[in-house]
């Protein structure tokens, strides 16, 4: 039963040790193929970092975004594996942050948002352009009208921007985020980074646009007065006259609040004569649409109106674009990275599986080194088992011999007919004749082994004249003797002896 189980469970190491070694043999094809395929993708990983190196030339010396799409999607589709992740992170995301660009531009801000997203998936290692991607996508949602997760990310792009030692894109984000907490009656917070953001004393359009958070500020806590302050002394400082729009909206609609038509005109007029943007011109042409109706001109009214419709379509689809894009980012932010249980598993797995397999050696190994172990005390206890079970055999034959030698001190001459001397001796050497008789021998020549076996004092010649030989045959006798036992002069003693021992 020991047998069987030893036999099954070196069988089961066996087998195990079989499938650890294809096993490693099937990492190491797998090695050789993603080295082929990463050597066949230096080409085009080559081609994707001179890309970049144009689109990254572009961005920072002449502010142009790299406009050429084909070549984007070339890098993308290049780049977008295992290993491009792991070796091209960068340049990857470089290269989704500018095709989410060209997105935005076109208006396709569902495949911008998911450009972005993969963008800061692969976190690329300079603070700005994290920080950009993050700003852009807190702007999808800020476009949605979303303040709470567009605040999510326009925070992360401050955190990215200070990390970066950029003073004026960190102030600049610092008046992004008070925009928003202004716009969610966070008041306290956004108090505290007006006060930080006062502090950076940077060109005039960072100035403009600081009096214009402060008028919002004001503006939404219903201070009209200290609102329409702030708006004004922002004019000052935008250096065209398109720029003003936010301010010129914004007093307009302090204006329409405290009931003061007349004033908000103007400002109504030159926003639609400036700006594209939809939802200015909404709010400008609805207060065109109340001087109209005081006027009781419905004529204008019905104009104004129409022109009300046709942005309000405009901004229905985009509405409709920004709502799925918005959709997508909420779902990113809720769960980053919805396949990293594959990644993190798949090399514990493997761990695993190692530590398995290297158990399974160590106990084969260790169980081996024990069965020899044993089987070395076995065969050494074996051992002592028969050598004493000869020795006690050997005494035996002595003593039969010795009991032999008193009864017959010397060969009977009735033993020159082995029956006889088979018969006179056998009580004693029962087991000797029995080996004896199973041997190819004449009698003659089992009676010469029998007597020197039991007289090993008599000499060849007296054994010779004992079986009625002549001193010159006995020799040809003996050996043809050994020559059918297989043995030499020498031994022939010890093998007459062995011959009725169970050793």
């Amino acid at each position: 039963m020991s047998e069987k189980c030893s036999t099954f469970v070196g069988g089961m190491s066996i087998s195990i040790a079989h499938i650890f070694s294809q096993a490693c043999r099937m990492v190491c094809v797998v090695g050789l193929v993603c080295g082929a395929m990463c050597g066949l993708s230096s080409c085009g990983w080559h081609e994707a970092k001179e890309v970049i190196a144009v689109a990254d030339s572009l961005d920072q010396a002449e502010h142009v975004i790299y406009d050429d799409t084909a070549a984007l999607g070339r890098t993308i589709r290049s780049l977008d594996n295992p290993f491009g992740r792991v070796l091209m992170s960068n340049t990857l995301g470089k290269a989704y942050y500018y095709m989410g660009r060209n997105y935005s531009l076109s208006n396709q801000i569902v495949e911008a948002a998911g450009c972005y997203i993969e963008a800061d998936r692969l976190q690329i290692d300079d603070p700005i352009y994290r920080g950009r991607v993050n700003s852009n996508m807190a702007y999808i949602c800020a476009q949605n009208n979303n303040d709470s997760l567009a605040l999510i990310f326009y925070e992360r792009a401050s955190n990215d921007f200070k990390e970066s030692g950029n003073e004026w894109r960190y102030a600049q984000m610092l008046l992004t985020v008070a925009h928003h907490r202004i716009n969610l009656h966070q008041f306290l917070i956004a108090d505290s980074l007006l006060q930080i953001a006062k502090s950076h004393q940077l060109d005039s359009s960072y100035q403009a646009r600081y009096y214009e958070t402060c008028g919002l500020y004001h503006y939404e806590q219903l201070q009209y007065d200290s609102a329409l302050v702030y708006f004004n002394q922002g004019l000052r400082y935008w250096q065209s006259e398109t720029e003003k729009c936010f301010s010129y909206l914004k007093i307009m609609q302090v204006s329409l609040d405290i009931n003061d038509l007349a004033q908000a005109i103007p400002y109504a007029q030159c926003v639609i004569g400036l700006s594209h943007n939809p939802n200015y011109l909404t709010n400008a042409y609805y207060c065109l649409m109340q001087q109209a109706k005081r006027e009781g001109n419905a004529g204008l009214v019905s104009n104004y109106a129409s022109c009300r419709e046709d942005l309000n379509r405009v901004l229905e689809v985009y509405k409709e674009s920004y709502t799925q894009a918005v959709t997508i980012i909420q779902d990113y932010e809720l769960n980053p990275y919805p396949w990293r249980w594959v990644w993190v598993s798949f090399p514990i797995i493997i761990v695993l599986f190692l530590l398995f397999a290297i158990g399974i050696w160590i106990y084969r190994k260790r169980s081996y080194s024990a069965n020899e172990q044993l089987d070395v005390l076995f065969s050494h206890i074996r051992t002592q088992e028969e050598e004493l079970v000869y020795q006690q055999s050997l005494l035996e034959f002595e003593q039969n011999r010795l009991n032999i030698l008193e009864k017959y001190h010397t060969p009977h001459k009735r033993w020159k007919n082995y029956l006889l001397l088979k018969r006179d001796i056998n009580p004693w050497m029962h087991n000797w004749f029995q080996a004896l008789d199973s041997l190819s021998l004449s009698d003659q020549e089992k009676i010469f082994c029998t007597i020197s076996l039991i007289y090993p004092h008599m000499t060849d010649v007296e054994i010779a004249d004992f079986i009625c030989y002549s001193k010159a045959g006995i020799r040809v006798f003996k050996n043809r003797i050994f020559k059918k036992l297989g043995v030499v002069s020498i031994d022939f003693a010890d093998f007459l002896r062995n011959l009725s021992i169970t050793k």
